[in-house]
């Protein structure tokens, strides 16, 4: 069963029963018991649906083409591998930021022993601060752990601990911290891995009825393309940050979670034409910076392009360069409003991301290409009119920088 099928199927069975006008994000449906043929089906008329402000509903969406799908589906699963699972499908792409989660005690803590562990292996730390970090770790690892239906003791302590150290401690989070821990949380266990993996992969699917991160199915990815199967990732820990971040995050059919292990390569000039916030080896569209600007946002960007000029990088090599120079050197809120609105609707949905970075830099990329619009208010020297590498004037050059030609 193809899964665009299925999600327009399910687009066509909501326009019809839902009395909502909200956005859509997600539906997921469960399983149940067919009477009819003693077997397992999918459950299409208890259909969750989860909309673009968090919020859920159960709707009924039996006698349409949806549960037709489902059946089919069904059919076809249990034929294949015995097995039938819930099923999440994404049918918009949500909401540029969502309430973060509240974080329950153990939870906190479990974040609080990443962040520690982390810390403790960071260059330049005195015998003791390193002896202080890791006994911090371990404590709230192992307070965190211990019986469930026992109350955990006083948190303050810890508050106090954490923030003599600068380790955070939040009461919520929102999903890029959380994915922020989560890559903490599995760099340190891979720490001692050789050859290093650039990244450990998680794929969406369900605990129970449940849409969730499956860390026991991690994959390790290497720089040459090699993968493996590595169960040291499925911890108390890792496990509580995940589940924290499916409640902000929707795990959906076919998402794969990519935690790099890598930095961002460090900026030698400090000039915003050099910095660059993508890991070391990552895919932007994997790690787009900032928070995610939505599609129907994209129709209205230019309510959130706040300069009236921008610079153009294109993502080459691993790195962010400079246009052409048969290419404009700088771009009007206009131009960079007119060339995001095309992206979008050039592409399927689904295939192409933006993003907007707390300095005002828009990222746009697919899975081959990508291009940053840095505000020209961000670059001390910019001079409208010149080269913003050789500070030549554009009328003796042509358009566009003249450090790419290569």
């Amino acid at each position: 069963m193809n899964a665009a099928h299925l999600i327009a199927t399910a687009r066509d069975a909501l326009a019809a029963r839902s009395t909502h006008k909200r956005t859509v994000h997600t539906v997921t449906v469960t399983t149940t018991h067919d009477p009819a043929t003693h077997t397992l089906t999918y459950d299409s008329e208890n259909v969750t649906v989860r909309h673009d402000d968090g919020t859920r509903i159960a709707i009924d969406l039996t006698n349409t083409e949806f549960a037709e799908d489902l059946e089919a589906l069904a059919e076809d699963r249990l034929a294949r591998s015995g097995s039938l699972g819930p099923l999440t499908l994404r049918l918009g792409p949500g909401p540029a930021t969502l309430p973060p989660a509240e974080l329950s005690e153990r939870t906190r803590l479990f974040i609080l022993s990443i962040h520690a562990r982390a810390a403790a292996h960071r260059s330049g730390l005195t015998v003791n601060q390193v002896l202080d970090l890791t006994t911090l770790a371990y404590e709230a690892n192992d307070i965190a752990r211990h019986d469930s239906t026992r109350p955990l003791p006083r948190l303050d302590p810890y508050g106090q601990r954490a923030a003599a150290h600068g380790l955070p401690f939040p009461h919520e989070a929102n999903a890029p911290f959380l994915i922020q821990t989560a890559r903490l949380a599995v760099r340190t266990m891979s720490h001692n891995m050789q050859p290093r993996p650039l990244a450990v992969e998680l794929p969406a699917g369900h605990l129970g009825d449940t849409p969730a991160w499956l860390v026991h199915q991690a994959t390790t990815r290497f720089r040459d393309g090699a993968t493996n199967h590595e169960p040291r990732y499925d911890t108390p820990a890792l496990r509580a940050v995940l589940q924290s971040l499916a409640a902000v995050r929707t795990p959906a059919a076919g998402d794969r979670l990519s935690l790099y292990l890598t930095d961002p390569p460090a900026s030698t000039t400090g000039c915003p034409l050099d910095v660059d916030p993508v890991p070391e080896g990552a895919p932007v569209h994997d790690t787009l910076p900032g928070a995610v600007i939505t599609g129907d946002q994209v129709r209205r960007i230019a309510d959130l392009l706040e300069a009236d000029e921008y610079v153009l990088q294109l993502r080459a090599a691993g790195a962010w360069r400079l246009s052409h120079q048969d290419e404009p050197g700088t771009l009007t809120r206009r131009q960079v409003a007119a060339t995001l609105r095309r992206a979008r609707d050039r592409s399927r949905p689904g295939t192409i991301w933006f993003s907007r970075d707390s300095d005002g830099t828009i990222y746009v990329s697919d899975t081959a290409h990508a291009a940053r619009y840095l505000p020209t208010t961000l670059i001390s020297d910019h001079h409208d009119g010149h080269c913003r590498s050789c500070h030549a004037f554009y009328a003796t050059l042509g358009e566009g920088p003249g450090d790419l030609a290569a």
